[in-house]
């Protein structure tokens, strides 16, 4: 890529999947500096999509001086859970950091963007890795992110002959058996609680950005308001874009997404 150091399918991890691609601009500040890394973490259900959905984005940002990185990471599968997923991130981000050495660029923080499914495990590794993370989340710019998997309307748009498929889904999500009759279990409802990012938040929180469709038929636009709630009534950061006329796919507000990417520039 022009103007730029480009490094593609770079392996953080073991399994297939465990691969970065990596942009470093040229007018990036000195090398004295330390620099922040904004990572995307592509959608996709948590069982689908690649990092190259996020090629434009990258190439978007890159020519605003950031320097960006877009990961895969494992598929959940009936040994893959989210909590697996959260620590590729954490891989991915240690090899961001050593690329990024070579060249003579330190690396001390991070921004995580995803949607749906990436914005879910933006979400999550802010608020569970802040202080652990190799390198340091500062905020976090989620496009329509599932924050309560206990609630009886996630995926409200997946019924009828598919609404197997979503507790399927929900059950390699978090390691424990999900169905339609025992949703409401305890243990089941702990279970999804324990990767839902509402259940995560504290004063302590990273500042949060939070992009949403009004129409979403996936994710419930009443959770992201509860959300935003809960984080305002904490005094943790947060903006909360509406996109009035989108669903999940936040597809008709052009205004809106233009907003967006100037708050996460800005972020730098």
């Amino acid at each position: 890529m022009m103007n730029s150091y480009f490094f593609k399918d770079i392996s953080y991890g073991k399994h297939e999947r465990n691969t970065i691609d990596i942009h470093i601009p040229y007018q990036a500040c000195s090398r004295s500096d330390t620099h922040g890394v904004l990572l995307f973490i592509h959608g996709g259900g948590w069982h689908q999509g690649d990092k190259t959905d996020y090629e434009n984005e990258c190439t978007r940002y890159l020519m605003r001086g950031h320097i960006c990185a877009s990961l895969n990471y494992r598929y959940v599968s009936d040994n893959t859970t989210i909590f697996d997923e959260l620590d590729d991130i954490a891989s991915a981000l240690e090899t961001v950091k050593l690329k990024c050495a070579e060249r003579g660029y330190k690396i001390d923080k991070c921004i995580l963007t995803g949607a749906s499914a990436g914005a879910h495990l933006a979400l999550m590794y802010a608020y569970t890795s802040k202080n652990k993370s190799t390198v340091r989340p500062v905020a976090v710019c989620a496009y329509c992110p599932p924050v309560d998997f206990s609630n009886p309307n996630f995926l409200m748009g997946i019924s009828g002959e598919f609404e197997e498929w979503k507790y399927n889904i929900l059950s390699k999500c978090c390691g424990v058996k999900i169905t339609k009759e025992t949703f409401g279990n305890r243990d089941q409802q702990n279970a999804l609680l324990k990767i839902s990012p509402i259940s995560y938040l504290t004063p302590d929180c990273v500042p949060s950005f939070v992009f949403q469709g009004k129409k979403d038929e996936l994710v419930p636009y009443e959770d992201a308001c509860s959300f935003i709630q809960k984080l305002t009534e904490l005094n943790v950061r947060n903006d909360f874009v509406v996109f009035e006329n989108s669903g999940h796919t936040l597809d008709n507000d052009q205004y809106c997404t233009e907003l967006s990417r100037s708050i996460i520039s800005k972020k730098r």
